[in-house]
């Protein structure tokens, strides 16, 4: 309901916005947003991080971290003492709850498996392929700094 008024007041000020001082209110089509911007370029990782990037063996206690926060983080409670500065602004708490809300109902899961782990800067990273029971499959990203902050979290669909 909220989204849709917002929707009408955007439009509408567009709308207003369009019409020139003195001019007709009548409009016969709506303005178009601007294309949204175009997509930074990557940027490739330095030869001697890509070939760390594929750990065949993984890190048990990252490996024991990983699965905590990924508990966490399907709770909807994160422990923010643990996210770096960036990170803790971040993962708002809206993020958190709309997290929970796709994968909080889908029970511990079966299997974490480390897929790639490496380091960028100085941030070692993990990537694993989590599965639930119903056949489920995300890939979780955690990103450790020099600290021990945690300075990356992602979850996406297994690719």
């Amino acid at each position: 309901m909220i989204r849709n008024m917002l929707l009408v007041m955007a439009l509408y000020a567009s709308t207003i916005a369009a019409v020139p001082p003195g001019g007709n209110t009548t409009v016969t089509q709506p303005q178009q947003p601007p294309p949204p911007p175009a997509a930074p370029p990557m940027v490739p990782m330095p030869a001697a991080t890509a070939a760390a990037t594929a750990t065949p063996s993984p890190d048990p206690a990252m490996l024991a971290r990983a699965k905590s926060e990924f508990a966490q983080v399907q709770g909807g409670k994160i422990d923010r003492t643990t996210l770096t500065a960036d990170m803790n602004s971040l993962l708002t708490d809206d993020k958190v709850a709309i997290v929970k809300g796709a994968i909080g109902n889908l029970g511990a899961p079966v299997s974490f498996e480390q897929q790639r782990a490496g380091t960028q800067g100085d941030v070692r990273y993990a990537i694993y392929l989590v599965t639930f029971a119903n056949g489920t499959k995300v890939d979780f990203l955690m990103g450790v700094d020099g600290q021990g902050k945690i300075a990356a979290l992602r979850l996406t669909p297994a690719q």
